[in-house]
């Protein structure tokens, strides 16, 4: 099948330009109307209602033991101290129409869970542990491999990227500091391939590069091979600007460092410390999940038959990860304790640069996390800190990014709630 380039251009600004977009956008005012709908819960759904066995099943598995069942595979808390707060995501996600999964968490227990509207390929409601793919949010995972290695005394922040890879010359000056915070000025593979690849003429040279990196028919070496032939965009540290080559890089640093696979040093590391229990890397089409509505990314030859990526060692490092929602919240409760990395660390991954840390950003004053998107999957992972709730989670993920509604659905979630949190 031809393939236009303009089409793969086009859907590629769809692998994790969204991961950044929430960085640098000021939460707007523009969803007032949702915010009247969430009054009442609305009974909208697109699936047949989950069955009262299967929702008293999950609940007496543990992990929402406690909760109230609500309709459409929905579990509130009974504490009054945030009943409040749990509704108003319950009816928000109701009435938006949303199609996935959502936590919302304190860091001692659970507040909400809904998987509204959504199946797992077992057929199933989902629940917390149905994985999906995290895209960006992964980059967060990665920073805390790279600062693991850094509190060892095997890396320092100061050291120059051309000590991994001294064939690097434009990048002489870039640090490893300058790349967890997107200050290296190296072009982004993914989003804009005609600057790093600026030597490639046109539509016949570009377009079967760019098959080959979605489709990971591509070595290291090739790879490394393209990153030496890429200028750098501007001077290291003059200006702020996402690229996914940044942690492309660290994750292959990380293996230089620790002589382990990115994989295994990730789960050995990160997942297992966590208890991240359903957590993968690098692994295709092992989400429980169910994309739908991919035809123009199918057509692109981004995806498979099945809606799922075709080639994960593009994304090591930069994305990737696919998970629970659970899964995500186990990270973020260990991370902000000092269970991952220091405390110092941390500071450093909130050291902003234009809302940006290290694989950090900024959503409001007191709000941080990170976003991803690619293909088929968005996802929102984000940790506010408030006056009246203490520090609240949020994460939540859909498999139909194409889908103009969960798109919208998506959006007023997690803008009304950082309103609500400014």
């Amino acid at each position: 099948m031809k393939r236009s380039v303009t089409v793969l251009l086009a859907t590629a600004m769809l692998l994790s330009v969204a991961s950044c977009t929430a960085t640098n956008t000021k939460v707007t005012e523009e969803t007032s109307a949702v915010t009247e709908t969430t009054t009442t819960a609305t009974e909208a759904t697109t699936t047949p209602e989950t069955s009262e066995t299967e929702e008293i099943s999950l609940v007496t598995s543990g992990y929402l033991e406690g909760l109230k069942i609500e309709d459409n595979n929905c579990f509130l808390t009974t504490n009054s101290k945030y009943e409040d707060l749990a509704d108003y995501v319950y009816k928000t996600a109701l009435s938006t129409k949303f199609q996935g999964s959502i936590i919302l968490a304190t860091d001692d227990e659970i507040l909400f869970y809904g998987g509204p509207n959504d199946k797992t390929i077992e057929g199933k409601p989902v629940d917390p542990f149905t994985t999906y793919n995290i895209a960006s949010c992964s980059k967060t995972l990665t920073a805390c491999c790279v600062f693991k290695l850094i509190e060892e005394g095997k890396m320092s922040l100061d050291d120059p990227l051309v000590k991994y890879f001294p064939k690097y010359k434009a990048a002489k000056d870039v640090t490893i500091s300058d790349m967890l915070h997107m200050v290296s000025g190296i072009p982004d593979y993914q989003n804009e391939p005609d600057k790093f690849w600026p030597d490639l003429n046109g539509r016949e040279e570009l377009e079967p590069m760019l098959i080959k990196v979605v489709q990971d028919t591509y070595s290291d070496e090739e790879f490394l091979e393209m990153l030496y032939d890429a200028p750098l965009m501007f001077e290291p540290k003059s200006k702020w600007s996402y690229s996914n080559t940044n942690y492309h890089l660290l994750a292959m640093i990380v293996e230089q460092v620790s002589g382990m696979s990115f994989c295994d040093y990730l789960k050995e590391n990160i997942f297992d410390k966590c208890g991240m229990e359903h957590a993968s890397s690098m692994k295709t089409g092992d989400e429980t999940s169910v994309p739908y509505k991919f035809d123009a990314l199918y057509n692109a030859g981004y995806v498979n038959s099945d809606g799922y990526s075709i080639g994960p060692r593009q994304e090591r490092g930069d994305g990737g990860i696919h998970c629970g929602m659970a899964d995500l919240l186990a990270f973020d409760r260990a991370l902000v304790a000092g269970n991952i990395v220091s405390e110092g660390s941390l500071a450093e991954m909130k050291n902003w640069t234009d809302n940006y840390g290290c694989a950090l950003q900024r959503f409001t004053e007191t709000g941080y996390g990170h976003t991803g998107s690619i293909y088929c999957y968005i996802t929102f992972n984000g940790a506010f800190e408030t006056e009246e709730y203490g520090r609240v989670y949020l994460i939540l993920s859909t498999a139909g990014a194409e889908d103009m509604t969960q798109q919208k659905a998506f959006s007023a979630i997690t803008t009304l709630f950082m309103n609500k949190f400014k």
